[in-house]
């Protein structure tokens, strides 16, 4: 249940792969809706983006507690200083970019005067007062901290993808199917 030096628990597993399937859906659902006219079905979409934000909010925050608890899995030998620095890096940003994607999003939602749905079942209402200027200002940071995501995440994969098959390490292995014994 624990992570090891050398590869992420099941949970950690979990929580990883929960979060990146999220933020995908995330990132379609808000292509889908950018460029559609205001109206039900726009509405609809957004009811479902701030829903899957919800629960993408929440796996964020068990799995940041869960890295502090647990640490993580040291580099394999051979990774240059640069490179794990990098890793570094890109990691924390993928965390604070995807809270201020995550926050920001509830922030436009709260200061346009409305709560955050929950699949239909309910509603959570921020303590936030309705405000045209902080709604523009938070809507403007939603549209663009996205982006640093999906430059991260390119860098992310890539940087898992050679160190796969060029490098042909653990590091992908660790965080997916588990690392082979003798690795």
């Amino acid at each position: 249940m624990h992570d090891t030096k050398i590869e992420y628990s099941s949970a950690a597993k979990w929580l990883h792969w929960s979060v990146a399937i999220g933020i995908f859906v995330l990132l379609w659902l808000g292509l889908q809706q950018a460029g559609m006219e205001r109206g039900p079905e726009k509405l609809e979409l957004r009811a479902l983006h701030a829903s899957v934000a919800l629960i993408v909010l929440a796996l964020m925050a068990v799995r940041l507690v869960w890295r502090f608890l647990n640490g993580v899995p040291a580099h394999p030998d051979g990774i240059p200083g640069w490179q794990r620095a990098a890793s570094t890096l890109v990691h924390w940003g993928l965390y604070i970019s995807v809270f201020v994607q995550l926050i920001s999003g509830s922030m436009t939602v709260a200061t346009g005067g409305n709560a955050l749905p929950f699949f239909g079942l309910f509603s959570v209402a921020l303590p936030i007062v309705e405000n045209d200027e902080s709604h523009e200002f938070w809507e403007e940071i939603h549209e663009f901290s996205w982006v640093i995501i999906a430059v991260l995440l390119i860098v992310h994969v890539l940087a898992a993808l050679y160190n796969h098959f060029v490098l042909k390490n653990n590091v992908l292995r660790r965080i997916t199917i588990g690392v082979r014994k003798g690795s």
